[in-house]
């Protein structure tokens, strides 16, 4: 019973060094596991501030509110396709930088 038990946690710890080693994966070479989490961490925080300060921005230019669902009927072609666009871009942006500047600091303090 014991070793059974012991197996078990042996396995999970296994996985676990796994799943958090530092070591790169296939996806993202020459990216470790813990500086992706990071990154993608930085990442979902610098796409909420961007789509906030966008549709700040947007409400202050236009004096109205962003469209919730481009998609809907209700919504003018021009401001769905505005909308659209600034919002892939900004966003887009704040991603990929947040990713970029999270995988330097990282490697930084790693050094």
């Amino acid at each position: 019973m014991r070793n059974e038990r012991e197996q078990k946690f042996d396995k999970m710890r296994t996985s676990i060094e796994e799943r958090f080693s530092n070591e790169p994966d296939e996806r993202n070479e020459g990216i470790g596991k813990r500086e992706n989490m990071l990154a993608f961490g930085a990442a979902i925080a610098a796409t909420f501030l961007a789509r906030n300060a966008l549709q700040a921005s947007w409400r202050t230019t236009l004096d109205r509110d962003p469209p919730k669902n481009p998609a809907s009927p209700e919504v003018d072609w021009k401001d769905a396709l505005l909308w659209g666009a600034l919002s892939g871009a900004v966003v887009g942006m704040a991603r990929i930088a947040s990713r970029r500047t999270s995988s330097a600091a990282y490697n930084h303090f790693r050094s």
